[in-house]
């Protein structure tokens, strides 16, 4: 009988003092023998290695490693995935958290569907701090909840399901072998998509075998924070080239991504523009918006009246958002990787 860990949960990190306490204290009193927990800090200048260090003393289970320099968001990404011996390899952020008694579910979905190779983890949303499962929402659009395990060849029913989350680093895992041959991974370094990548290579094939699996599973943290890169560069002109390349390489059908493409970069858009008018930063362009949308007159329809709003009623409508979810913080900028 193999000694090979069922699953690596690897957790890239970067400066993550501010919420890798809440993601661990969930995770770790979860662990059993046959889970491996990995913990790659990518050269972190805040307190972090020392929150790391405690964990390791208290868990010493636990696999870490250091980077003398920082190799980058995608650098860390695929250290972890080199480092795993699971069977299977999850990579969860070190803001979001996998939910309480989830690591039980996600053990025996693989265990009754070993062939899996890609796999989807139902996922809601917390705001700001994680208290427990029953204080999460489920996301209001393009999201359809797991209600039950399922298993499929069909990737339309897959991203049927996945929804807004595909490119979520934390509601995906996939087979370590599989991801372990993509030959040249570092290929798709700067794409900013590389684990979506790694997602489309895991699942190529008419007979891959995709679970989804019931939940919640994964909680996803959402801080009110604007994302330190420009909306319509990444989320459009790169989130729509890994679409094409999930249609080319793995068949995933191209309408269905395309028609998700254009409600996310509409829907993220405007509310990058309202949050980076509110507090006087500017990241997200409207030039690179209209190139990308010229073709969809209607998505403008959407975009146009945002950028005219004036400074003081985006304030407002940010202080509104703020407390209606019950905030106290206003929005800042995301912490560089």
């Amino acid at each position: 009988m193999s000694d090979r860990p069922l699953l690596t949960i690897a957790v890239p990190t970067y400066n993550g003092s501010r919420t890798i306490c809440s993601m661990l204290d969930v995770l770790l009193p979860q662990i059993e023998k046959d889970v491996e927990v990995i913990i790659s800090d990518n050269c972190s200048t805040d307190s972090t290695p020392d929150i790391i260090k405690k964990y390791v003393e208290k868990y010493p289970y636990i696999r870490t490693i250091r980077n003398e320099t920082n190799m980058g968001a995608d650098g860390n990404f695929l250290q972890c995935m080199r480092m795993a011996t699971g069977k299977f390899t999850l990579l969860i952020s070190d803001d979001d958290i996998i939910i309480e008694d989830a690591v039980k579910k996600i053990c025996d979905y693989l265990k009754d569907y070993p062939e899996t190779k890609l796999a989807y983890l139902d996922t809601v949303e917390f705001k700001d701090k994680y208290i427990d499962k029953e204080h999460t929402t489920r996301f209001k659009q393009k999201s359809k909840p797991v209600t039950r395990n399922i298993r499929t060849t069909d990737k339309t029913e897959f991203i049927s399901y996945v929804g807004r989350q595909w490119g979520f680093t934390s509601s995906f895992l996939w087979n370590t072998d599989q991801c372990q041959s993509i030959p040249n991974p570092e290929r798709f370094f700067n794409t900013y998509w590389l684990q979506s990548y790694i997602h489309i290579y895991c699942s190529k094939g008419d007979e891959a075998q995709l679970g989804l699996i019931a939940g919640p599973c994964v909680a996803a943290g959402s801080y009110g924070i604007i994302n330190n890169y420009d909306i319509a560069r990444i989320e459009g002109i790169f989130f729509k080239k890994m679409l094409i390349s999930a249609n080319k390489i793995a068949g995933y059908n191209l309408k269905q991504l395309e028609s998700l493409w254009r409600w996310k970069i509409c829907f993220l858009a405007s509310r990058s523009i309202i949050k980076e008018r509110a507090i006087g930063v500017k990241k997200t362009s409207a030039g690179t918006l209209f190139f990308i949308l010229k073709k969809y007159p209607y998505a403008w329809l959407h975009l146009f009246p945002v950028f005219i709003i004036p400074k003081p009623v985006c304030k407002l409508i940010l202080k509104f958002v703020r407390w209606k979810q019950g905030r106290k913080e206003l929005s800042f900028i995301n912490r560089t990787t």
